[in-house]
């Protein structure tokens, strides 16, 4: 078959590759001491993975494409560089796999693979082995395409940070410490003493902040959302609870801990946030181009 690659928007192509728990080292050898049962669900998992990156790949050949493989776990600057001058970007593996390699995406479209849906949720990703040659064509044939979705851009003290899709949690390094900071958005200002402030976007508006006490958003929505964790309220009450940031509107942070973290989309990418540095919060710019089920969101 011809190479279609001038003819589909699917190259430059970057695979990014979740590394199975069974293969991570200092795991293999705790497993022969684990039960059976969670042993053969390590196992099961990374047969399956090994599956999905095959079906993949013949699919991708089928269409001409020559991807770039990358490990999620070996994200560095080559292959960040490569994910941002991507036109395809395809994530193996379950949610963190993709939201690790969201940060590095620019203009991408992003598609993500459940690679082994008895094991893992899942939940931004859209398909999976069984459906991924019909997927692929239809994104090649324009017949499927992705929805622009809000980040959170992140500015601590000037510097930009990488986006993120899902949350950032703003907290103390040691859970069993109080969070404390100063809030402001507009002219309203707060001061907290929290377990951690939650920030999020409509894709992770069912996330963490959710457990919280947060709202589901819609997924098109250009707004974040904010939520103190177990905030300690004097005489009076307190306020900027909660609420949500339009935008064009920044939410601006100031630490008050000497041991403060910023942690964008879980704990895979941590930043110091020590007293008297500033995160400013707001709706990024440039949305991230991610297929997803609409359904499946609307029912949520």
């Amino acid at each position: 078959m011809p190479s279609r690659q001038a003819d589909v928007p699917l190259s430059p192509c970057v695979v990014v590759v979740k590394t199975p728990v069974a293969f991570r080292k200092r795991v293999a050898d705790r497993l022969a001491r684990t039960g059976r049962r969670l042993a053969a669900q390590v196992e099961n998992a990374a047969r399956e993975q090994a599956l999905t990156l095959a079906g993949l790949q013949a699919a991708l050949s089928r269409l001409g494409v020559t991807p770039r493989m990358v490990s999620v776990d070996g994200l560095h600057a080559g292959a960040r560089r490569a994910l941002a001058n991507a036109r395809f970007v395809v994530c193996v593996g379950g949610d963190g796999t993709l939201l690790a390699a969201s940060h590095w995406v620019t203009g991408a479209h992003l598609l993500g693979v459940n690679s082994a849906p008895r094991s893992s949720v899942g939940y931004l990703t859209l398909t999976r082995r069984a459906r991924l040659d019909q997927d692929l064509e239809r994104i090649a044939h324009g017949s499927l395409l992705p929805s622009p979705v809000a980040r959170i851009e992140v500015e601590l003290d000037g510097r930009l940070l990488a986006p993120a899709l899902n949350d950032v949690l703003i907290a103390h390094e040691s859970p069993a410490a109080t969070s404390r900071y100063r809030l402001r958005l507009g002219r309203r200002t707060a001061e907290h003493r929290s377990s951690g402030l939650w920030v999020a976007t409509p894709t992770g508006s069912t996330a963490g902040i959710r457990s919280a006490g947060g709202e589901p958003m819609p997924l098109a929505e250009r707004w974040l959302q904010f939520r103190a964790r177990e905030l300690y309220r004097a005489k009076g009450g307190a306020s900027l609870e909660c609420g949500f940031v339009a935008e064009r509107q920044e939410l601006v942070v100031e630490s008050a801990m000497e041991a403060g973290w910023l942690f964008i989309d879980g704990a895979r990418m941590a930043i110091r946030f020590p007293f008297g540095a500033n995160a400013t919060l707001r709706v990024a710019r440039q949305p991230l181009l991610l297929f997803a089920d609409a359904e499946r969101w609307a029912t949520r």
